[in-house]
């Protein structure tokens, strides 16, 4: 097993402080051995989904106005033989393809779970909070996970580079013509930043981290035209299969897009097919968000 980010050995049983994570995968459907397994480190591997964490699992089906039931999975992998409190926090967010500091008026709830160490799992009890009706037709869930003696770095809510954070950001849409998402590029940091965002198919290594209700199998698709447009509505990009646009974002700036794709074709019931929104900081090859876009036949 490889050295976490902080250096820390999962199989050094000597330091006993807490090395806590939502736990991101593998999905929960597939057989133990067929897929990577969470030890917490960061960035995941590229075959996870990062965007679609399995360890955060609602109950209750998303109703705008109505409250929301959610349980999440969490993982410890510190030495020695005591258990550890996590503090566990959830919050909401509209669509977002970039980190941000959560909103305090979107938080959800807080609970704690005692986690054994050397890679224990707990499954929290589930949290209730209300969306508020006009949250819009998509939120994100966010999940954190601390102690006093293993705290994220910074408030951002990263789920790509720090374990503390986790996020479900599914958006499911019908097949049968162009399906529209508004979003949010976000830019957590204190200056101004240059960030790459794309949307197209998803690789169909990631697949797995996709689940639905009903259990549809994903299928390849192409995609007629896709299109990113700004907030007043101007044409950012536009592509075959796939687009991707160049933005300049001010520190701490949210701005608001819309990704609109036709997938060519239909999809017969029971399939889906998946395609993503990425954001990339420029110059980087580690995503720094996501969003998962499922296309649904029938």
């Amino acid at each position: 097993m490889p050295a976490r980010n902080d250096g820390r050995d999962p199989e050094g049983t000597t330091d006993d402080r807490p090395y806590l994570f939502v736990h991101s995968y593998p999905p929960p459907v597939l057989p133990a051995g067929s897929y990577p397994v969470d030890n917490g480190t960061r960035p995941v591997p590229p075959e996870v989904c990062w965007y679609l964490c399995s360890g955060i699992q609602p109950l209750t089906a998303f109703q705008p106005g109505e409250d929301l039931t959610v349980q999440v999975t969490v993982g410890n992998w510190q030495g020695g033989n005591s258990e550890s409190i996590a503090y566990l926090g959830l919050w909401w967010s509209p669509p977002v393809s970039g980190p941000l500091v959560p909103d305090a008026d979107k938080f959800l709830g807080f609970t704690t779970v005692v986690v054994p160490p050397h890679g224990g799992q707990v499954v929290s009890d589930p949290l209730t909070g209300r969306i508020p009706a006009d949250s819009g037709d998509h939120v994100c869930l966010l999940a954190k996970v601390w102690h006093p003696l293993d705290l994220p770095p910074t408030d951002t809510a990263a789920p790509v580079t720090d374990r503390h954070w986790a996020q479900h950001n599914l958006v499911v849409l019908p097949s049968g013509g162009a399906g529209t998402l508004p979003f949010l590029a976000s830019n957590p940091l204190t200056e101004e930043a240059e960030y790459l965002v794309s949307a197209g198919p998803v690789p169909p290594t990631r697949w797995a981290g996709f689940r639905l209700d009903g259990d549809p199998r994903p299928v390849a698709a192409g995609a007629g035209p896709v299109v990113l447009t700004g907030p007043d509505g101007q044409e950012l990009a536009r592509g075959e299969g796939e687009a991707s646009c160049t933005l300049t974002l001010a520190a701490g700036e949210r701005r608001p897009l819309e990704v609109t794709i036709e997938p060519a074709g239909s999809l017969a019931a029971g399939t889906f097919a998946p395609f993503e929104v990425v954001q990339y900081r420029r110059g980087e090859e580690v995503p720094a968000g996501g969003i998962g876009i499922a296309f649904t036949g029938g």
